[in-house]
């Protein structure tokens, strides 16, 4: 399963400083696919591949320089998907 992953920076240069200093040692997630960092420069949104749940050792090392995290499950918009999406729609009525 796929994870999109958005983390906020909790204020502060210090904060800021030393979360930088954090990840340059331990660096993104295994199975990262992708990771960007929007122009605020402390919203960080990485989208990662894995057999089993979100590595939470990686958000845990993180999480006192964090304010906020999401973590959404994501899965391909395939045929299986569409499929689901109907079957639900039978429910509805």
């Amino acid at each position: 399963m796929k994870y999109l992953t958005i983390v906020r920076l909790a204020p502060g240069v210090d904060n800021a400083r030393r979360s930088f200093e954090v990840f340059q040692k331990v660096g993104l997630p295994p199975g990262t696919e992708s990771s960007w960092a929007a122009a605020d420069g402390r919203t960080f949104i990485t989208v990662t591949e894995s057999d089993g749940p979100p590595d939470m050792a990686n958000t845990i090392t993180f999480a006192p320089y964090l304010e906020e995290t999401q973590v959404i499950p994501m899965v391909p918009l395939d045929d299986a998907w569409i499929k689901a999406v109907e079957a639900a729609q039978a429910n509805w009525t």
